[in-house]
């Protein structure tokens, strides 16, 4: 099947090395050890050769070395693991490509080796700039250091910087959420990602709190928080274009943005994730059961799925109500085979009289209550 308009082939690179497990972290994530790390990397670069054959001759348009956390590696395993890319599948020029870092394991050394491999978006793990926030978290950083990774970050010549950010933590207030707003703005990021604390079940904030309960704030506040960061980041020229997600003009994140779109990605490392025409599948969530399997010459599937048109259309409009540009209807269209404002008549309507969702120009887009309520949204296609 052809890529969908609007879409590139992309390349996640899972690194599950961390300085300690964050308590309320759902990714594959593992505590940093030398042994583990020194035999992943010759794993990765064994496997990346692999996916040549599903590139199919098409260039990568984005990489994004997430975890876990990648900037615990050795620069020149980054380095290395970038050359590699280029030389087995091709990174188009101008491609993104974004690391995922803990503002506490930069160094302006690491920073300039990054940026010499080809790194252009650096995202920071900064979740909060309060000293009981950051114990709660287990961060073992400070506000001291996540100002110190912008500066050499800048002066390493990052001109694409992600700050993350969580609201609705332990202790958390609105006082203490519209500090932490100004004291990211006052760094002045290309980006933006502001997420809700998620409980998962078995991590240990899962198990520890429940959602509206003391310590974690209310419904309401949690709401007045989002319209404080909204108010904030409009004024400092940061336009949302997804739910979590804010940007400068031209520095949206183009390898998420093509997820959200329906694009294809390949995958590498363990717990990583791929999306190929239709076809889905997972790493086994492991480092020792991905390097076995890599080393064994098989492909260490956790799992793999073929979707069905009508189940890549659903996703399709699931993922892009999500975000303010909506969803071409057309694009869900050529997947369903019919007209989706037929199809799915009962669910646009009353998305409609929710005041959730517009059809304008050929798209499906949710309105600002409509992002609000995406999971809600969702659920009426379902």
């Amino acid at each position: 099947m052809n890529p969908l308009p609007g879409t590139h082939l992309g390349l996640y690179v899972h690194l599950p090395f961390c300085p300690r497990r964050c308590p309320y972290c759902d990714f594959y994530a593992t505590p940093y050890r030398r042994s583990q790390a020194r035999r992943l990397l010759p794993a990765l670069l064994d496997h990346l050769p692999r996916l040549a054959p599903l590139a199919a001759g098409r260039r990568l348009g984005s990489v994004y070395l997430g975890g876990g956390t990648p900037s615990m590696l050795p620069a020149r395993a980054i380095a290395r693991l970038l050359e590699a890319a280029h030389r087995h599948l091709g990174i188009a020029g101008g491609a993104e490509i974004t690391l995922e870092a803990n503002p506490g394991t930069v160094s302006p050394a690491k920073l300039r080796a990054w940026r010499a491999a080809g790194v252009n978006r650096l995202s920071l793990g900064v979740q909060s700039f309060h000293p009981r926030l950051l114990a709660v978290l287990r961060r073992g950083h400070g506000a001291a250091e996540v100002r110190r990774a912008v500066a050499a970050a800048r002066r390493a010549g990052f001109d694409n910087l992600n700050l993350d950010l969580i609201y609705g933590l332990p202790g958390q207030d609105r006082p203490r959420w519209q500090k932490d707003l100004a004291a990211a703005l006052a760094l002045a990021p290309e980006h933006l990602s502001l997420y809700e604390l998620t409980l998962a079940p078995h991590t240990p904030f899962g198990r520890r709190y429940h959602k509206g309960r003391p310590p974690l704030p209310g419904e309401d506040e949690i709401l007045a928080m989002e319209d404080e960061a909204l108010e904030a980041l409009a004024a400092a020229g940061l336009t949302r274009y997804e739910v979590s997600n804010f940007a400068r003009p031209g520095r949206t994140c183009r390898h998420n943005r093509n997820t959200w779109r329906g694009g294809d990605y390949l995958a590498l490392g363990p717990g990583a994730h791929g999306h190929l025409a239709g076809r889905r599948w997972a790493w086994v969530a492991a480092v020792e059961d991905y390097c076995r399997a890599v080393e064994a010459g098989s492909e260490p599937h956790a799992f793999c799925e073929e979707l069905a048109p009508r189940q890549r259309a659903l996703e399709l409009v699931m993922l892009g109500l999500r975000t303010c540009e909506g969803v071409e209807l057309a694009a869900v269209e050529r997947l369903l085979g019919r007209d989706p404002r037929a199809h799915w008549r009962g669910a646009l309507e009353r998305l409609q009289e929710r005041g959730w969702a517009r059809l304008e120009q050929g798209r499906l887009v949710p309105t600002p209550l409509g992002l609000r309520m995406a999971d809600a949204a969702a659920v009426l296609f379902a």
